[in-house]
């Protein structure tokens, strides 16, 4: 199949019909791979073939280059669709965003402003995520990437809260003493990232240890802050988590606020898929208690709202002053009158982009089709089943609980003594280690690692709306045998 000298196809109907066969055998497929392998690597040769091919000069028939994305490159997923997936927080995508995937490419708007039906979508999404989490009416808001580009707009935000808004145009360096963010040792690696780049260097990022329940300890947040303006320092952030990416834990976000009160500091918190849990059932519900009380919310629609990549949000209380952060407007891009250069206020206003996918057309077909509730129900199963995992690790003969579960983390380690003997933290390393990597070459299941404490141990995210009973039990099963295997 060819194209025209103007890009275009030269038969709509035909690219139709080719368009409708393309995205059957895509579903198919996906249908398929859910009973197939997690996860396969690259072979040398693919990797080779995709690193050496020169750029194409000259057209390719439409069906070769289909032909070469099915030989080359669709077999190789990153295993995040299948229901054995609990390496990392990574959504599964439904079928109701991936039409909405489709109606974006074709619609092809630029979300960044003017008066055009995306703008209304985004603004109704948002307006949906303000009741959702409750944010008032006039809060700002919008779609972005993921949480980390939302902690980044939240940060320079908080900063010309805490400096005025006129260092917008002067800078802040020399304004004052450093600047100081705070946040647990649970804290997420893009919060670093964020402070990095903004110019505050990750030394100003204060790390607050945490309590048994794995929330940030609030006396210990207090005296850093006391002790930083003893010293000159100017405390002007604190990030809660709703839901960290070790242990799925919360933190006490009523005692966040009284402390951002008190030092007048700005409160963000990190909800990256566990703001979600909000619309789970009450046990779950009843961790976010408190989130409403923040300045800022970052947020996953591509996690546990199980939404394609990418699709993020961020809600700011004041969205006032969320527009005048970011807002600025050239000659040639004045608004004006009704035409489509209307459509105020301008999504560009509100964040870092002018040019902006319509990702809201995913959320709307998300909601629309599903409904909050069916889609909380979701949420409710995946921690149970994560509850389930752990209680069949407690039972096992070779495994230990890390940390207890309070959401749809698990994390898991070799028992201290086996066959007798006394394992210690290196051996539990390589163990975990390789107990990881041999589900994950075989493609029975995909699990990952971090380290709590001394061990490392094994990390179970449960954020897959297609995971069964008999995909948790399989794992532990197999995790049993191969623990047999290498202990003999």
């Amino acid at each position: 199949m060819q194209f025209n000298d103007n890009l275009d196809p030269e038969d709509w109907q035909q690219i139709a019909a080719y368009l409708a066969e393309f995205t059957a055998e895509e579903i198919q497929e996906l249908a398929q791979s859910i009973d197939s392998s997690v996860w396969q690597p690259v072979p040398d040769s693919v990797k080779q073939l995709l690193a050496d091919e020169s750029v194409p000069l000259d057209h390719s028939d439409l069906e070769q280059v289909v032909a070469d994305y099915r030989a080359h490159i669709r077999p190789y997923r990153n295993g995040n669709t299948h229901p054995r997936f609990f390496g990392w927080v990574q959504g599964t995508g439904t079928i109701p965003a991936l039409l909405a995937d489709i109606a974006i490419s074709t619609m092809n708007s630029n979300s960044g402003g003017r008066d055009h039906g995306a703008i209304y979508v985004e603004r109704q999404v948002m307006n949906w995520c303000k009741q959702i989490f409750g944010f008032p009416v006039e809060a700002g808001g919008l779609m972005t990437s993921g949480t980390s580009a939302s902690t980044h707009l939240g940060l320079q935000v908080a900063i010309f809260r805490k400096l005025g808004i006129e260092q917008k145009y002067k800078g802040f360096f020399n304004v004052c003493k450093p600047l100081r963010c705070y946040t647990s040792v649970e804290g997420h690696s893009s919060i670093i990232k964020a402070i990095q780049i903004s110019g505050i260097g990750s030394d100003n990022l204060v790390v607050i240890d945490t309590d048994s329940k794995h929330r940030i300890l609030i006396p210990q947040l207090e005296q850093r802050i006391e002790e930083d303006l003893a010293n000159g320092y100017t405390p002007f952030m604190v990030i809660g988590n709703a839901g960290t990416v070790n242990t799925g834990s919360f933190d006490d976000f009523a005692a966040i606020r009284q402390i951002c009160d008190r030092y007048d500091c700005w409160m963000h918190v990190d909800g990256a898929f566990g703001a979600w849990l909000k619309i789970a059932e009450e046990k779950y519900a009843g961790l976010t208690r408190g989130m409403e009380l923040t300045d800022s919310l970052a947020f996953d629609f591509h996690k546990l709202m199980y939404v394609q990549y990418d699709c993020g949000g961020l809600l700011v209380n004041d969205g006032a002053f969320q527009q005048q952060v970011f807002s600025i407007r050239p000659n040639y891009l004045a608004p004006h009158g009704q035409a489509l250069a209307g459509g105020e206020p301008w999504f560009c206003d509100y964040g870092m982009e002018l040019s902006r996918s319509f990702r809201a057309l995913k959320v709307w077909f998300t909601f629309k089709a599903y409904g909050l509730n069916k889609l909380g129900q979701a949420v409710t199963e995946n921690c149970r089943l994560a509850k389930k995992l752990a209680q069949l690790i407690k039972q096992s003969t070779y495994f230990k609980l890390a940390k207890k579960p309070v959401s749809n983390i698990v994390t898991f380690k070799m028992q201290n003594k086996l066959n007798g003997h006394k394992l210690g933290p290196q051996r539990n390393d390589e163990l975990c280690e390789q107990l990881v990597t041999r589900l994950q070459l075989s493609g029975e299941a995909v699990f990952s690692l971090t380290r709590q404490g001394k061990y490392r141990v094994i990390r179970a995210s449960i954020t897959n709306h297609r995971t069964r009973d008999d995909d948790i039990e399989f794992v532990v099963d197999r995790l049993e045998q191969l623990a047999t295997e290498l202990l003999q």
